[in-house]
């Protein structure tokens, strides 16, 4: 036999270690740290700045020379022609006459156009290949250019803040699941050290009850009460199993992963100056980050706009190398250079109507921007207002929690010596089993608004 268990202790010993292993430690920071390294929202997050980067890239793309190559083969049907007559030359002696009219003699051999030949000029090839590269460079363009790029720029200022905002959310929401489920575990373990009182005190009712001390109507409503709690942890442990299931989905862990809190409830507090903290929230929300650009952005876009009825300046370079040259056949090189300068002349005034509707666009940001700043404000407001009151709350319950263990201390001697009844006995142990959740509950109230102030004021 101890043979048999010095070979199986080893194995049990292993055994728990790899389940104590596989079981996920947690606390609050542990669990915004899992949260943020979601696969899933980082991937998320890296796509929005890859958009925002190759987006800065394309307009950057505009300052340098475009090049482009072509490679081209042509036949024609019917190559364009005309006739032409090419002279026939010979010699001839021609007869030299005296003054009578009378042929005295001959010349000497002259050359002279016997007749015509008549022939077909192509002007062109029935098989045309090329092969064609392109320079252009744009000159000036009155800042049209520089200022995309700049917003461009921007826009990808904005994604960065936009990440930002995002991962200061998923803060809360993984705080706020954390302390949740924490919470849920703590009111089981109230509500099952208070069943396991409710027990003992059944015990007592009942002793009481054989020995004629207590009616059977005592004994009775003891049961009824013992029931009526059992029923409430079994919901409260279903809803514990809800909550648990609600953090690993947010901290993007396997369902069913087993969670040891490794934090407990504990009392908390941190000092908040109302002005200051909204004078943070003004400088460092991504949100107001992102309308300060949006504002930059549409001022420039206004620039552009006045200038979009201003002439651009280009320069381009072709080079050909191409079968048949001109009117000879065989490959040969060819080239042209353009400089040139384009503007519009008329647009139906709709640069005009797009200028306007850019001036438009930045009063709307402007006014965007003040709203959103006064929004905050109040946000940030709200927020200190509700992380004092959880502080009060929590102080609140404590005490009460004090009083309540007092209360069901001297129920219990009471009742013990028979100078309170069953039912007030019962009611002094309802009160301090809600009193200890109420103020469980106001422990992590405090955790998930101060989580929610940071967020205002822009430290997530």
């Amino acid at each position: 036999m101890r043979r048999f268990i010095a070979c199986l202790l080893p194995g049990l010993m292993l055994a728990l270690a790899s389940a104590h292993a596989d079981t996920l430690q947690l606390d609050a920071a542990k669990a915004v740290e899992l949260a943020l390294a979601n696969p899933k929202v980082v991937q998320m997050a890296r796509a929005k700045l890859e958009d925002a980067a190759a987006g800065k890239g394309v307009t950057f793309g505009s300052f340098l020379p475009q090049v482009s190559a072509t490679a081209t083969y042509t036949r024609l049907g019917t190559v364009s022609s005309f006739p032409m007559a090419s002279p026939i030359l010979g010699k001839f002696q021609f007869p030299v006459r005296d003054p009578a009219g009378n042929i005295i003699g001959f010349t000497d051999s002259i050359p002279a156009i016997a007749g015509y030949r008549f022939d077909t000029l192509k002007l062109g090839s029935a098989n045309n290949m090329s092969v064609a590269g392109s320079v252009q460079q744009t000159l000036f363009t009155w800042g049209k250019l520089i200022n995309a790029y700049r917003i461009a720029g921007l826009n990808l200022d904005m994604t960065i803040e936009g990440v930002r905002q995002a991962r200061s959310q998923l803060r809360v929401d993984a705080t706020t699941a954390f302390y949740q489920a924490l919470l849920a575990r703590k009111t089981v373990e109230v509500m099952t050290a208070a069943l396991g009182q409710l027990k003992g005190h059944i015990g007592q009712v009942q002793s009481l009850y054989d020995n004629g001390m207590a009616t059977k109507l005592d004994l009775m409503k003891a049961t009824l009460g013992l029931q009526q709690m059992e029923a409430q942890v079994s919901q409260i442990e279903s809803g514990t199993e809800l909550a648990l299931a609600a953090l690993l989905n947010t901290l993007g862990i396997e369902p069913g992963t087993p969670v040891s809190f490794v934090e407990d409830l504990a009392p908390d507090s941190m000092a908040v100056e109302l002005d200051s903290a909204q004078a943070q929230a003004v400088r460092d929300r991504p949100e107001l980050k992102q309308l300060r650009d949006a504002v930059k952005m549409s001022e420039l876009g206004v620039a552009i706009a006045r200038t979009a009825n201003l002439p651009n300046a280009f320069a381009q370079v072709n080079g050909y190398y191409k079968n048949p040259v001109g009117f000879t056949s065989g490959w040969g090189t060819d080239w042209n250079a353009t400089a040139g300068v384009s503007m519009p002349l008329f647009t139906g005034m709709s640069n005009a109507s797009k200028l306007r509707q850019s001036q438009a666009r930045v009063r709307q940001a402007r006014v965007g921007l003040a709203m959103a700043e006064d929004g905050i404000r109040l946000d940030v407001h709200a927020q200190v207002l509700a992380l004092n009151q959880e502080s009060k709350n929590m102080k609140y319950q404590a005490k009460n929690v004090e009083v309540a263990e007092a209360a069901l201390g001297l129920a219990e001697q009471r009742f013990q010596n028979g100078l309170l009844t069953n039912l007030d006995y019962m009611d002094s142990q309802l009160a301090l089993t809600q009193a200890r959740v109420s103020y469980f509950n106001a422990l992590a109230n405090y955790q998930v608004a101060r989580a929610k102030f940071q967020k205002a004021v822009g430290e997530y």
